[in-house]
């Protein structure tokens, strides 16, 4: 499927409307169906080879069974134009498809899987970015709210630590969770909480490399909103729908801010 668009859509003459989740139904069948044409499902399912052989994929023996086993629902495959597919059962099979999806190499019996996931991820994400509010399939294979407001860099890029991964890892998962389309309020504080930890340790260890001011103003933000420690001088009664994005990504910039200028010290160091 092209990036074009078509007359009325190129002269803003028509706005397309937002997907419904019969309309998500419906395109998320069509969709599977255009890529198994591709042949992108066929390392994953079988496929018959030029003698007329089938020859076994990836689900080994009971494709439904193999989805049971990861997803913990049954009869959702195989795929069928005449299922309705709720939105949780859409966003389920396509990160798990995504998992295993790959593309064929020409005259091999060899796969591309991150030419496969490459396709995969651009066809759904013309389907999920007008879905409601909005959503996109990451690299990384889940499923997230929509970030278009100019800090997708900063959420896609890794933040790099000096020799600790564990650090490296609690941050990459925090990430996954306060996004993750499935989160609830929940589960983006506990994200906000572990970006902090992460930013407490740093500053622990005199590792946060930032001036007095900007890390007073990080930990201001941390601890000026209810989220530990309930101290009279806490904001007790705020939207959390608008601020804590505004926490996290605040939380999350200083931090990355951090990592790049203990980066930048030590190549200056090595110099």
């Amino acid at each position: 499927m092209s990036d074009k668009r078509y007359y009325s859509e190129r002269h803003n003459l028509r706005q397309r409307d937002k997907y419904n989740e019969s309309e998500l139904s419906e395109l998320f069948v069509q969709t599977y169906y255009e890529l198994s044409e591709k042949k992108l499902f066929e390392e994953l399912i079988g496929y018959h080879d030029k003698w007329g052989n089938w020859q076994r994929g990836l689900i080994a023996n009971s494709f439904d069974t193999f989805v049971f086993k990861r997803i913990g629902k049954r009869d959702l495959v195989p795929i069928d134009a005449d299922l309705f597919y709720r939105e949780e059962d859409v966003f389920d099979l396509i990160e798990l498809f995504y998992d295993f999806v790959s593309e064929p190499i020409s005259n091999s019996n060899q796969y591309d899987k991150e030419a496969g996931r490459n396709e995969f991820r651009e066809e759904f994400n013309r389907i999920l970015n007008n879905y409601q509010n909005g959503y996109e399939l990451t690299e990384e294979g889940y499923i997230r709210e929509l970030v278009d407001n100019g800090l997708e860099e900063l959420l896609d890029s890794k933040q790099e630590f000096i020799n600790d991964d564990v650090s490296e890892d609690t941050v990459q998962v925090a990430k996954k969770k306060f996004f993750h389309h499935k989160a609830d309020e929940t589960d983006k504080r506990s994200a906000i909480l572990e970006i902090g930890g992460v930013l407490e340790k740093l500053q622990k260890t005199k590792k946060l490399s930032l001036n007095n001011k900007d890390e007073n103003d990080l930990f201001n933000v941390l601890n000026g909103f209810n989220l530990r420690h309930n101290r009279p001088d806490q904001k007790p009664n705020y939207d959390k729908d608008i601020f804590y994005p505004w926490i996290f990504y605040n939380l999350l910039s200083g931090l990355d801010a951090s990592l790049k200028l203990q980066k930048k010290s030590l190549e200056e160091l090595d110099f």
